[in-house]
């Protein structure tokens, strides 16, 4: 890692532990909802239905509700916390945070009808290294049009004491009839406090990503916010490829 002067004068001769595993992410623009999508069609003779929905992970669990046509009647059954599914005629149900669903009736769909379900999806407050797994990241990972801040991180942190917080992320823009780079600000947010790492992030049109990464200042508090700073309206797209959190010892 590479350190302003201050930081390091502050950092030396101490010892740095990464304590990612015991932190906690928020990401609160990376959530929407789904209504509707149809998981299959009925033809009269099928019972069971295995797949995996459009948009992962299903956040929470009890958010999806599924709706099927049997006999002429048309009914909804929603899902509990840990992901089990009852309902008139249904014999075992299960969504998983991955989207994968195992439905099985106990008379088959009625001929041409849909089984369609309705869902929140997104990151929910989780440790960071599971966060940022791959099957965690949002299924478009964050198209956006954006003005100021945007792409919000917050890092909770697991005790009392003094961290620093390293980020890795990538992203490019698309055409918006604008010529050369776009270039937006990273921002570590505190409190009433904010520290602006250099250099930029310049983005390339897509498909040319670009990728860097940041090292915030010390952190004397319990958590830290950062996001991106983008001046002018442009549709950007962008992911987090890895955080570090260190505690200084």
């Amino acid at each position: 890692m590479h350190f302003d002067a201050i930081t390091y004068s502050l950092l030396k001769d101490r010892k740095l532990i990464n304590v990612a595993s015991s932190c906690k992410l928020e990401v609160p623009d990376w959530t929407d909802s789904v209504s509707g999508e149809v998981l299959a069609t009925g033809d009269g003779s099928q019972t069971h239905f295995t797949g995996t929905i459009d948009y992962q992970p299903v956040n929470p669990l009890n958010s999806f509700t599924i709706h099927y046509t049997i006999g002429g009647t048309t009914y909804d059954a929603t899902a509990d916390s840990d992901g089990n599914i009852t309902g008139t005629h249904i014999t075992s149900g299960t969504i998983n945070q991955e989207g994968q669903y195992d439905i099985t009736f106990d008379t088959p769909l009625d001929n041409g009808t849909d089984l369609t379900a309705d869902y929140q999806h997104g990151i929910a407050p989780a440790n960071v290294e599971n966060a940022l797994y791959p099957k965690y990241q949002p299924s478009d990972w964050g198209w956006k049009t954006c003005q100021g801040n945007c792409w919000t991180l917050i890092i909770k942190f697991p005790t009392p004491g003094y961290y620093v917080v390293r980020i890795v992320a990538d992203g490019c823009y698309t055409s918006t009839g604008k010529t050369g780079d776009t270039t937006i600000t990273p921002e570590f947010d505190y409190y009433h406090g904010a520290f602006y790492p250099t250099p930029a992030f310049q983005l390339k049109l897509e498909p040319d990503y670009r990728r860097m990464g940041w090292v915030s200042t010390i952190f004397p508090f319990n958590k830290c916010r950062f996001q991106f700073y983008a001046s002018a309206l442009q549709t950007l797209k962008l992911r987090y490829l890895e955080i570090d959190v260190f505690r200084i010892a």
